[in-house]
């Protein structure tokens, strides 16, 4: 053989007889099942009128693994897009979504819309704020229509970790 070239350039011509290629899938056996539920990514819409708060919620959470499953996000940066979303996509089972966006309770209208109107209760909505003022811990608590409640002030990677596997895990239970 000659010498070594690299990437695709490392095959001799009169060696292109020699590929055979195998069928699709003729590794997988026939009798075996496979749970695609188990296979599918855990979808999260991130909802927020703030772009750095998509990618800091990247940051955080891209390419990591939740109870088995990897995490796809979806983004919307207004109600009106988090309701389109949800509309055309389902399988959602967190919504990371801001209170103020184009009102100052743009988030909780949202939150009653994915309730009452899409009828999507099993869903897990997750409050972020960064003006606490507007919304108080204990208001967002007496809200029937939100999860959880958290400031974007004292969030930390962790947290945010911590707060979607319990929020996956709730999903599971009611989802099942």
């Amino acid at each position: 053989m000659g010498s070594y070239r690299p990437y695709a350039d490392n095959v001799e011509e009169d060696d292109d007889d020699a590929l055979v290629f195998m069928d699709e899938d003729s590794d997988i056996e026939d009798d075996v099942e496979f749970d695609t539920e188990e296979q599918m990514p855990w979808r999260i819409l991130i909802v927020d009128d703030d772009a750095d708060v998509h990618q800091s919620t990247l940051f955080a959470l891209g390419g990591e693994v939740l109870l088995g499953r990897p995490l796809h996000f979806h983004h919307a940066y207004s109600g009106t897009e988090a309701i389109d979303v949800l509309s055309k996509c389902d399988g959602i089972s967190i919504i990371l979504l801001d209170v103020v966006m184009e009102t100052p309770d743009a988030g909780l209208r949202v939150a009653h819309q994915i309730r009452e109107e899409l009828g999507q209760n099993d869903v897990r909505i997750v409050l972020r704020t960064g003006q606490p003022g507007l919304l108080s811990e204990r208001e967002a608590r007496e809200n029937n229509e939100i999860n959880r409640y958290v400031l974007k002030s004292q969030i930390t990677r962790s947290m945010l970790m911590d707060v979607v596997t319990s929020e996956l895990l709730e999903y599971l239970g009611t989802d099942a």
